[in-house]
């Protein structure tokens, strides 16, 4: 009889046994599941903050291009890797300023001289591309003479240049390159118009 109970008991605590390994195995998925999902967070994250993130368009001044509140995507990635190239269209946020984006295209590059002949934009002695939607400018503002850039300073314009505050005026002047946080490579919305950006 004392046999008997001796391997209840046994059988007992081998069963207490497996549920507690039962319940550890579960406690280490979630455990495994909430490190994967807290991993995911920073790694999205991280993604967001260095490397892209969305904008909105604000107004007129990039019309024939983008449109005012157009959800648009920023690349912070393309200038770790690469160059602001001129025509490239960019994302500003000026020193002093958190409220938005100011979103612009480049057309002066750091040595530049931009200018006006005959209400087209000259870079350099040379028309600029006839692509661009800026390449006629009705009023001058700065550009009534050349404009010499220095070092890390860039020209930019609204694609829109008859509704648009931009390098031509002296309240908004010169880029600095640190002011220029990425390029706009991508147009989500409205989804009509979905699309890379040229």
């Amino acid at each position: 009889m004392a046999k008997k109970n001796k391997n209840s008991i046994e059988y007992l605590l081998r069963g207490e046994l497996g549920e507690k390994k039962k319940t550890s195995r579960k406690k280490r998925k979630i455990l495994n599941y909430a490190i994967l999902l807290l991993a995911a967070a920073v790694l999205g994250y991280a993604f967001y903050a260095f490397f892209f993130c969305t904008v909105f368009m604000s107004g007129p001044s990039m019309e024939g291009t983008l449109h005012n509140e157009d959800e648009l995507i920023l690349s912070r990635f393309s200038y770790l890797v690469g160059d602001i190239e001129r025509y490239d269209i960019v994302a500003i946020k000026r020193f002093g300023s958190n409220e938005y984006y100011d979103i612009k295209r480049v057309i002066g590059l750091p040595g530049d001289t931009v200018s006006l002949v005959g209400g087209i934009l000259v870079v350099n002695g040379e028309q600029v591309d006839d692509s661009i939607p800026c390449k006629y400018v009705d009023v001058e503002g700065r550009l009534n003479s050349p404009v010499k850039l220095g070092d890390d300073e860039y020209f930019v314009l609204g694609d829109n240049p008859a509704n648009s505050e931009d390098s031509r005026f002296i309240n908004f002047g010169n880029i600095q390159k640190n002011e220029i946080k990425g390029k706009i490579v991508y147009r989500l919305l409205p989804r009509e118009e979905a699309g890379k950006i040229q």
